[in-house]
């Protein structure tokens, strides 16, 4: 049981980092009003928090990286941050992906 519930402890982090970065983009926005970049990525942020859920898959290749150190809220904050702002991030899936590619660096 504890397996599970780390997992939904990851997605529940999954979840606030895009939450956080959406707020955080709101406000990059207002001082930024001319890029429009900005609103675009706080949305789709908010969307992919709504559908922070792994598959099996997913959490066998993050689980050993979750929360295990400061590398862990790095990569994390990293990723999020490049949602709607970098290529290739266009649903939860994607996002995943690329959270375990630079975790795997």
């Amino acid at each position: 049981m504890k397996a599970m519930t780390t997992k939904l402890e990851c997605e529940a982090a999954l979840h606030t980092s895009l939450k956080n970065t959406a707020r955080w983009r709101d406000a990059v926005a207002q001082r930024f009003p001319s890029d429009p970049r900005n609103p675009a990525a706080a949305e789709l942020l908010r969307q992919l928090s709504q559908e922070a859920t792994l598959s099996d898959e997913q959490w066998t290749a993050i689980a050993p990286h979750f929360e295990r150190s400061e590398r862990w809220s790095e990569v994390l904050s990293d990723t999020s941050r490049a949602v709607g702002i970098r290529p290739g991030f266009n649903d939860f899936s994607s996002y995943a992906g690329k959270l375990i590619e630079a975790l795997a660096r």
